[in-house]
């Protein structure tokens, strides 16, 4: 069974990089925070207050990722901070010079939310979904767009 799960997420990931608009690091930080930590982060929350809370939470997002509005999100990168949140959730968050580890008993982000039973396609149609007209106004915002 696991062997299928790997084997449908390598396709999602290949029909995922196909696509000309593609989800950034921005759009994934601002709906996490206003998503997922909707509690903790307001509804007006500029994209620098979400990255911010995130990073001061452990799930990291690096500056150079952010300041390139081209750099898109890989599947990879949203098991990261799936992964990151729901070990800080959990209590269970190691974290490491500022940043949430990854579990030793997985290889990759992706690796750790299959053997724990975190299904990404949801959250990964959901961040293409909202991004498929470009990025948020958030995101906009920051890059004068």
């Amino acid at each position: 069974m696991r062997v299928l799960k790997h084997i449908i997420l390598f396709l999602v990931l290949i029909a995922g990089s196909a696509r000309a608009v593609a989800p950034t690091f921005g759009d994934l930080a601002v709906l996490l925070a206003k998503g997922h930590f909707r509690s903790y982060v307001g509804k007006n929350a500029s994209m620098e207050e979400c990255v911010a809370f995130l990073n001061s939470k452990g799930i990291a997002f690096s500056l150079f990722d952010l300041i390139d509005p081209d750099k898109a999100v890989t599947k990879e990168d949203c098991a990261r901070v799936i992964g990151q949140s729901i070990l800080l959730f959990s209590g269970e968050a190691d974290v490491v010079t500022g940043c949430i580890k990854k579990p030793l008993e997985a290889k990759t982000w992706v690796d750790y939310c299959l053997l724990n039973d975190i299904d990404l396609v949801p959250v990964w149609d959901r961040l293409v979904q909202r991004t498929a007209e470009g990025s948020l106004p958030e995101v906009r915002k920051f890059f004068g767009r």
